[in-house]
């Protein structure tokens, strides 16, 4: 089963992503995340789905042909890209100024 993505490196390289979505939903039960959350939360899940794309093309399951399985693969990075960054421009926007101060 291992093989189907492309070997023990590829399933190492899944982890990431689902303990960085692991994170955001846990980081949502005990922090106020705003709007921010629905932002990366999508970037770790088009991630993954990068990620799978990638280790499925490796593997011995499902062969993409070479077009198919690049344009998926980098339209899901891309997508990744942008989520992540709009994420981090909401946290800014968003943040509380007077919290950053440091108390006289």
């Amino acid at each position: 089963m291992i093989a189907w993505l492309g070997g023990q490196g590829n399933v190492i390289s899944l982890l990431i992503p689902l303990f960085g979505i692991c994170l955001v939903l846990i980081a949502d039960s005990l922090t106020e995340t705003n709007r921010a959350k629905r932002y990366f939360l999508s970037g770790y899940v088009l991630w993954f789905g990068f990620r799978v794309v990638i280790g499925l093309q490796q593997g011995t399951l499902i062969t993409f042909p070479r077009p198919i399985g690049l344009l998926g693969a980098l339209s899901l990075l891309i997508g990744f890209l942008s989520l992540t960054f709009y994420g981090l421009c909401v946290v800014w926007r968003e943040r509380d100024p007077t919290a950053s101060r440091l108390a006289p």
